[in-house]
């Protein structure tokens, strides 16, 4: 029987309020944990300022939580990008300044792909919608910036993390058109964070995507879906937010009771864990 191990899909670390990688590392490993996705976090969750150069030193921050993950014996992929939710909050509080800060968020990415050019980042994470009402100008400054993302993640062949409304077909369709129109390779596009109904609609049409780790989420799920897709913790490792949204061992605990319940079976599992990870991100398996 092959042995079971896990991965997580997307998740954040932070070394200066939170846990960090060190820890995180070794109790994801204790239960099987094998694979994750570290996802840059916004600049002020880290204690910088939302400026060009509080990018810069964030980016520096998540390459070297990487650095140390592997190290630490896990496969990582390193993601950095622009989270919808801190342009706005930029665009909120400075809504005449919105070019301008349209402008920053062109540099950052630009910097990013430097990165990835140098080896140093493996891709985009996490850039979108948000999935709450926002301005208009917020709204049209995060459309602009995921064409752009999705544009630079083509040319260079690196898979990138959306960050999207849950509209089920609707998003769905709206990917798929941006997959189609700028020839992207579908699976380099991960739909982040999806609920059932997109997650449904989502394989209809053959995209990636990750659902949250939960446990009533996998239990519908696991039933419904093929195991071509990923599981996600999407932690953000904030003392003041314990366990938002799961702990990555929360996520391992949570397969292994439906496996325990018969909800699901390990080579389920594995495929999921395992062979679309290796299919996804080009990594070796265990």
């Amino acid at each position: 029987m092959k042995k079971l191990v896990f991965a997580d899909g997307h998740l954040h670390t932070n070394p200066v309020k939170g846990m960090g990688i060190k820890v995180i590392a070794k109790k994801f490993a204790e239960l099987g944990g094998w694979f994750v996705v570290l996802v840059s976090l916004p600049p002020h969750h880290l204690g910088l300022d939302n400026t060009f150069e509080g990018y810069v030193k964030a980016i520096d921050i998540l390459v070297n939580e990487c650095k140390l993950s592997r190290e630490l014996g896990l496969r990582a992929v390193c993601l950095a990008g622009v989270h919808p939710a801190a342009i706005e909050d930029e665009v909120s509080k400075d809504v005449k300044h919105s070019v301008e800060i349209l402008e920053k968020v062109f540099k950052v990415l630009n910097y990013i792909a430097k990165a990835v050019r140098e080896g140093l980042v493996d891709g985009f994470g996490e850039v979108g919608r948000p999935h709450y009402k926002a301005s208009p100008e917020a709204f049209v400054i995060n459309s602009i910036v995921t064409r752009y993302t999705l544009t630079l993640a083509r040319d260079l062949d690196v898979p990138v993390h959306l960050h999207l409304e849950q509209g089920g077909e609707l998003t769905a369709i709206d990917i798929e058109d941006y997959v189609k129109l700028l020839g992207l390779n579908r699976l380099r596009v991960i739909l982040h964070h999806v609920d059932v109904v997109t997650a449904r609609a989502s394989q209809a049409k053959k995209l990636m995507f990750t659902v949250p780790g939960k446990y009533q989420v996998l239990r519908e799920i696991f039933k419904i879906l093929k195991p071509e897709y990923m599981i996600e913790s999407d932690f953000i490792d904030d003392p003041k937010r314990p366990g938002v949204s799961s702990y990555p061992w929360n996520i391992v605990e949570n397969q292994l009771k439906l496996l325990n319940e018969n909800i699901v079976d390990s080579e389920y599992l594995y495929k999921v864990n395992i062979d679309t990870v290796v299919k996804v991100y080009n990594v070796n398996p265990p």
